[in-house]
């Protein structure tokens, strides 16, 4: 009963087992409800997995998956180092404006400037690309400058007394000593790289890609085929997801040390 009672007491703390038994009967409870208490609109389990079948035999399925994906990383790659040096640059009182403008920027609409990206770029592979790092950048500089700004002043005086120029504080405090937070915030933000597929493989649909494939789908009204592609797209983005916290495991082992002693 104690248990039972700590599951709806705030702040308390559940074993892994426990957890992994609430998100199996929750589920299970979700799956049925599903499958028994919707809309017949709505397509049911069993049609959507039949759904998947289907497309899973189709030959430019899994091509339109590997297009999707590499698009999704490449814009990654270059929201990243694109990013890093803006922020970074704004440690010059020169460049700060910019970095605050690229932050503001986080409320224009990619509807309205997808015509201004067309015509700055050269096809529409790079204007896909244009658009998924746009989208990323602005938030992305946000949350980096606020990593910054968070920064303990006595971290950048503890620098200067071991003898570090004031580019060398930058390096060692700024830079290196929040980079694991800066892969960690990529992370958070690859999931709206892989949310606005949909909206870039719609505008420029010349290679493909599974949010091609989704909108066509969804034109015709195969909404067993559209949820089967959702399916599809939540867990590749989960995977890949999972892969970035690897990544970060591997490369910055002290950063989830740091979060276990604290």
């Amino acid at each position: 009963m104690n248990d039972l009672a700590h599951l709806f007491s705030p702040s308390r703390t559940i074993t892994k087992r426990t957890f992994f038994l609430l998100c199996l009967g929750q589920g299970i409870v979700a799956l049925a409800l599903w499958t028994f208490a919707t809309s017949p609109v709505v397509p049911k389990p069993l049609d959507i997995f039949r759904a998947l079948g289907e497309l899973g035999r189709t030959p430019d399925f899994f091509t339109d998956l590997a297009t999707s994906t590499w698009l999704a990383c490449q814009s990654v790659a270059i929201t990243f180092v694109v990013s890093l040096l803006i922020v970074y640059a704004a440690v010059l009182p020169f460049f700060r404006p910019l970095a605050q403008i690229v932050s503001k920027s986080r409320f224009l609409s990619l509807v309205g400037l997808s015509f201004m990206f067309t015509l700055a770029v050269s096809g529409g592979h790079e204007l896909k690309v244009s658009l998924l790092v746009f989208g990323m950048t602005v938030f992305y500089v946000t949350s980096l400058l606020d990593v910054v700004d968070s920064i303990p002043r006595h971290e950048f005086h503890h620098a200067r007394t071991l003898g570090l120029s004031e580019w060398g504080v930058v390096r060692e405090v700024v830079v290196l000593g929040r980079i694991d937070q800066a892969f960690e915030l990529l992370r958070q933000n690859f999931a709206i790289a892989w949310m606005m597929l949909t909206l870039v493989e719609g505008i420029s649909r010349a290679e493909g890609g599974i949010g091609a494939l989704l909108l066509n789908q969804n034109k015709h009204l195969r909404l067993d085929s559209v949820f089967a592609i959702q399916l599809t797209i939540f867990a590749i983005g989960i995977v890949l997801d999972a892969l970035l916290g690897l990544l970060r495991r591997f490369f910055f082992p002290y950063s989830v040390l740091t979060k276990v002693v604290r």
